[in-house]
């Protein structure tokens, strides 16, 4: 046997896998979903004045289950946009009608049976591919499903997957198609009957691109689930592989059917595909205008046609591919009953309750403390530094009553500090974290208190450890009255400080994750987060503490000058 046989008989062997591993969750309901005059609109400014923008001009669709289908369209078109709208992500600002089995769209119910995977790969860094699973399980499936069965499920899924090699393998170290392949796991824990996937193959290579697709296909086939992804520009090899596309121009609808008709549709309308041209690079061109605006309207009114018979006059192709086209071409409700006895209302899972929730996300986030030590050390290792520092400027103030100014000196500066660390130990971490926390929030992982109080129970800790790190040295350096209640007095007031500040940190990490200013008369303080992850933080000027010049001694005089930055 050949190498090559040898490689495909492999291939298909691990295909046989995940199949079987798929086949041993629990069955989950078949759903239809479908939409009608769905409009999606956004306010925009223009001279201070508020102008409302269209994304989405009342476009008709559906997407059935056992189908997987993908959404194209050029940049800006409103790919995301739909996928948003259908998933639930974003509601305000849009309207028309959603159906699922012909049945209007309920929130709760639709949060059941469905799960949003997003472009870029949201998950925790620091922990191993089986420990995100397990987390995931103890998280989404109820109390009543035992210990020994969520981990079964897990390896199952594992397997089903193709990641049961890299159980133990740290998911920052998986590759860019593991990663994609994690995040389809990690919903799939509750079975979920719909997945929308936006932009699933971004920055695969063409080998991981055709596994990434060939995993969905069988989800949707084997497994009857309703599969929808966006797609920007496939290989003619990728588009053959989806059994319907929805393409879209400027928010609206030019074409939804089988691949393999888009070149005789177009042909029927005056739009010839160039020879030997991939025919998804010929939808983009249509799309964006290439063939002229007057195709484009004409398109336009075409897929507006509500009459079963008005389409079929419009699509004459041959008869071998009219059955073909009518099963996975139409997109109004028709005279198939098949989905009509589709059960929908399906009972809401038990999700557990506060403590479980709170106790495994506790877990999970020590877990990732431990494993990332040198982030905790290095901030104690920072308050103790610059305690040393400072208290050595401030040697002796305590009880030196002709340097009271000094003193007071001395306790504003560590109440600036230690305000200010606080702050930016989380106001920058958190925006990576708030992303990860959207798609497990959205996807109904667990609810937000929970979450708040498992980040306390860590993060309050760690604070108050730094902030002892510094308080206990410059207390004793400084020679401040060693009296037990005046030391508790300096403390609480520090620790109060520095919680409240990390709480502000949280806060602006979480509203404005971008980019934060603080401008104030005695401290300038910027932050930016590029997309890169870098981080340029000017802390503070030690200039504006105006520490007495005979204090200091000539290596450190000039230090009184310099701005402290942090890259």
């Amino acid at each position: 046997m050949s190498n090559r046989d040898k490689c495909y008989q492999t291939e298909n062997n691990s295909e046989n896998i995940r199949t079987t591993g798929l086949q041993l969750l629990p069955k989950k309901p078949e759903v239809h979903l479908s939409f009608e005059s769905l409009t999606y609109t956004v306010n925009t400014y223009r001279k201070l004045k508020k102008v409302k923008k269209k994304i989405l001009h009342g476009i008709d669709g559906s997407f059935r289950s056992g189908q997987l289908t993908a959404i194209m369209g050029p940049s800006g078109c409103g790919k995301s946009t739909l996928l948003n709208v259908l998933a639930g992500y974003s509601i305000s600002g849009s309207s028309g009608q959603v159906y699922l089995n012909e049945s209007l769209r309920d929130e709760k119910q639709m949060a059941n049976i469905s799960c949003y995977i997003q472009q870029d790969d949201y998950v925790r860094d620091l922990l191993t591919v089986r420990e995100s699973m397990t987390v995931a399980a103890h998280l989404k499936l109820p109390t009543t499903v035992s210990a020994i069965s969520k981990a079964s499920q897990v390896e199952d899924l594992l397997d089903a997957i193709g990641l049961s090699v890299h159980g133990d393998t740290i998911t920052k170290r998986l590759s860019g198609g593991q990663k994609k392949r994690l995040s389809i796991a990690l919903e799939l824990i509750t079975n979920p009957s719909i997945l929308f996937l936006d932009e699933p193959t971004t920055g695969l290579d063409s080998q991981s691109c055709r596994n990434l697709v060939s995993l969905m296909m069988n989800l949707a086939h084997n497994e009857s689930r309703t599969m929808v992804c966006t797609l920007h520009q496939p290989s003619a090899l990728l588009f053959e592989k989806f059994d319907q596309v929805y393409v879209l121009s400027s928010g609206r609808c030019i074409y939804q059917g089988p691949p393999k008709l888009v070149i005789p549709y177009f042909a029927e309308n005056s739009v010839i595909c160039p020879p030997y041209h991939n025919p998804a690079d010929f939808l983009i061109e249509v799309a964006i205008g290439e063939y002229g605006t007057g195709v484009l309207v004409e398109l336009f009114d075409i897929t507006k046609l509500t009459n079963i018979n008005d389409r079929n006059k419009c699509l004459t192709i041959s008869n071998e591919d009219n059955e073909a086209q009518l099963d996975n071409g139409e997109y109004q409700k028709n005279n198939n009953t098949d989905n009509k006895r589709l059960p929908y209302k399906t009972e809401l899972l038990n999700k557990p309750p506060f403590y479980i929730q709170t106790y495994h996300l506790y877990w999970r986030n020590v877990i990732m403390y431990k494993r990332n030590k040198t982030n905790a050390m290095l901030r104690i290792t920072v308050h103790f530094a610059v305690a040393l520092l400072v208290s050595y400027i401030y040697r002796g103030v305590g009880n030196d009553a002709a340097r009271v100014l000094d003193n007071m000196k001395f306790v504003y500066g560590t109440n600036l500090f230690l305000a200010y660390t606080g702050l930016m130990a989380v106001i920058v971490s958190f925006p990576l974290e708030y992303m990860v926390l959207k798609r497990e929030h959205f996807n109904g992982w667990y609810t937000l208190f929970p979450y708040m109080v498992s980040v306390l129970l860590v993060e309050i800790p760690l604070q108050l450890s730094c902030c002892l790190a510094y308080i206990i040295p410059a207390y004793m350096i400084t020679d401040q009255p060693l009296e037990i209640i005046r030391f508790g007095y300096f403390a609480v007031f520090l620790v109060a400080t520095s919680l409240t500040s990390q709480s502000a940190g949280f806060l602006c990490g979480a509203t404005m994750p971008l980019k934060v200013c603080f401008p104030d008369s005695g401290v300038s303080s910027t932050i930016y987060l590029h997309d890169d992850r870098k981080l340029t933080v000017e802390i503070v000027r030690t200039s504006n503490f105006n520490i007495t010049t005979i204090v200091l001694k000539p290596f450190l005089f000039r230090v009184k000058l310099v701005t402290v930055y942090i890259v």
